[in-house]
C-alpha cells in the first residue's frame, strides 16, 4: 500500500512537471513552428517568415491596412497542397499582431469582411469560428481563432466538385492538434 501511493505521488510530480514544461514552451514557440501540414497535403515550400505588412499581403491594399492597423508583427502562410490532386489545396496561416485583443479582432475581421460565409460551430478551442462558401464545384472552409497576440486560420479549398472537399471534422482536427501545440 504505501509504495503504491509513492508511485502514485510520483506519476502526479511528473505530470505536473510535463504541464509545466509545456505550458512555457509554447508562447516561445517560433512563427515556424505555428503552422502545420493536415489532411495529407503538403507544402508547397518551407514556412517564411515575413515581417513586413505589405509583403505579407502583397496584392491585398484594404488587408494590408486593416493589418497594419492592428499592429502586424510578422505572420507565416505556409500553402498547403495535395500531391495527385491539383484541385485541393490548403492553407495554415499564423499572424502575430500588437495584442491579444488586435489578434481577436484580425478573427472578426476576417470572417465579416471577407464574406459572405456560412458560420459553423468549432468545439474545443475557445472563440474559434467555423465559416465556409461554395458553389459551382468549388468552395472553402476555415476555421480561425486567437491565442495571445496570435491570430490563426486553418483552411481548406477544392475545385472540380464536392469529391474534392475537405470535411469540418478532418478541419477541426487539425485546428484542434495546433491549437493544443500553441497554447
Amino acid at each position: 500500500m504505501r509504495s503504491f501511493r509513492w508511485r502514485a505521488l510520483g506519476a502526479v510530480m511528473l505530470l505536473c512537471l510535463f504541464s509545466v514544461g509545456t505550458s512555457v514552451a509554447a508562447p516561445s514557440l517560433p512563427l515556424t513552428q505555428r503552422v502545420l501540414k493536415f489532411a495529407g497535403m503538403k507544402p508547397s515550400s518551407p514556412p517564411k517568415v515575413i515581417r513586413s505588412v505589405a509583403a505579407f499581403y502583397n496584392g491585398e491594399p484594404t488587408m494590408e491596412a486593416q493589418f497594419r492597423h492592428l499592429g502586424f508583427v510578422a505572420g507565416v502562410a505556409e500553402q498547403l497542397m495535395t500531391p495527385g490532386n491539383p484541385n485541393r489545396y490548403g492553407l495554415s496561416l499564423v499572424v502575430q499582431l500588437g495584442s491579444a485583443a488586435n489578434a481577436k479582432a484580425a478573427l472578426k475581421y476576417d470572417y465579416t469582411a471577407n464574406g459572405p460565409f456560412t458560420l459553423f460551430t468549432v468545439t474545443g478551442i475557445p472563440g474559434a469560428v467555423g465559416f465556409e462558401a461554395s458553389g459551382g464545384g468549388q468552395g472553402g472552409r476555415n476555421i480561425g481563432f486567437a491565442l495571445g497576440p496570435y491570430f490563426y486560420i486553418i483552411g481548406a479549398g477544392w475545385q472540380n466538385g464536392a469529391k474534392n472537399a475537405i470535411p469540418r471534422s478532418a478541419l477541426q482536427a487539425a485546428a484542434l492538434l495546433l491549437y493544443n501545440r500553441v497554447r
